[in-house]
């Protein structure tokens, strides 16, 4: 990698440097997600408990919501972003993971080869559907309360259900991770923030460029770089990772889920849709309605 660009700020993560773990479990209360653009060595399991907003891991920005499960690989860069018309406190469990150190004390009792090359793929980023996210929903919930033996087991189920392919969704291409331009955080928190205000609304170029203090030409390159993607593509994503929540969550009429996520034309709501999801919007709502009324299996 160029010296001239680095992925994002470099974060440490004290409790795990000044007593190093193969894992940890925390819960995070804060008033808001709001944090820089960061990466940092360890992988990191995301139980959202309450908040919504965006989030980016990698490339990809989606819209997230209270129990949402994503799973960050090292040295991956990742933020999370609130939603500032929500007034929800921003809490979250997430599992910290040393995959160093973690595979270096297994190496003692078992072939570690497969868990290497997940933590190696992991740096796509990975978000939990269905009934495995359901399953580790319930595992990090009562690992909060756990100790000892019963703490260590949990842990190996949620490994176990991160080795295991299904449900998983893959956020990035392989080595099309996007290479952070060395600016100051400041333009990216503004921008990302902004963007996570004003989605829904009409965003032009030059407005964007304006909050990003940059000429639009610039501006252009700039986001490009910083995202692997066009403004307008990034825009769009937002607003049908938007869309996608509201299909599944509530009964709107299509046509208003459109207006909601930021789209006065039908058609061509229809048409981006199609284009990110390879369905449209009813053939999406019918299918996650469907598998909504499966009965998840206890694990």
């Amino acid at each position: 990698m160029s010296s001239k660009h680095i992925k994002a700020k470099h974060a440490f993560l004290p409790d795990l440097v000044q007593a190093p773990k193969s894992f940890l479990l925390k819960k995070i209360e804060r008033p808001h997600f709001a944090t820089d653009l960061h990466f940092h060595s360890e992988c990191q399991l995301v139980y959202v408990l309450s908040g919504s907003g965006m989030r980016i891991i990698g490339d990809t920005p989606e819209h997230f919501e209270p129990g949402d499960v994503s799973f960050v690989g090292p040295n991956i860069p990742h933020v999370w972003y609130s939603d500032s018309k929500s007034s929800e406190k921003a809490i979250s469990i997430a599992l910290y993971i040393n995959p160093v150190l973690l595979c270096q004390e297994l190496q003692q009792m078992m072939d570690t080869e497969e868990l290497q090359q997940f933590f190696t793929r992991s740096e796509r980023g990975i978000r939990l559907e269905g009934h495995k996210k359901k399953r580790v929903q319930a595992i990090m919930l009562s690992m909060q309360t756990q100790k000892s033996v019963s703490l260590l087991a949990s842990f190996f189920k949620i490994l176990d259900e991160l080795l295991d392919p299904d449900d998983l969704v893959w956020l990035n291409q392989p080595n099309l991770l996007s290479v952070y331009s060395n600016q100051p955080q400041s333009r990216v928190h503004k921008l990302m923030n902004y963007l996570q205000q004003n989605f829904r609304e009409e965003i032009t170029l030059s407005q964007a460029a304006s909050v990003a203090g940059l000429e639009i030409r610039s501006f252009c390159r700039y986001f490009k770089t910083l995202t692997n993607r066009t403004f307008s593509a990034f825009v769009n994503e937002m607003r049908i990772g938007f869309a996608s929540k509201l299909l599944v969550k509530t009964d709107l009429p299509v046509t208003q889920v459109g207006q909601e996520s930021g789209y006065s034309n039908q058609s061509y709501f229809n048409r981006v849709f199609r284009d990110i999801h390879q369905m449209s919007p009813k053939e999406f709502r019918k299918g996650n309605k469907l598998n909504s009324l499966i009965k998840v299996p206890e694990s």
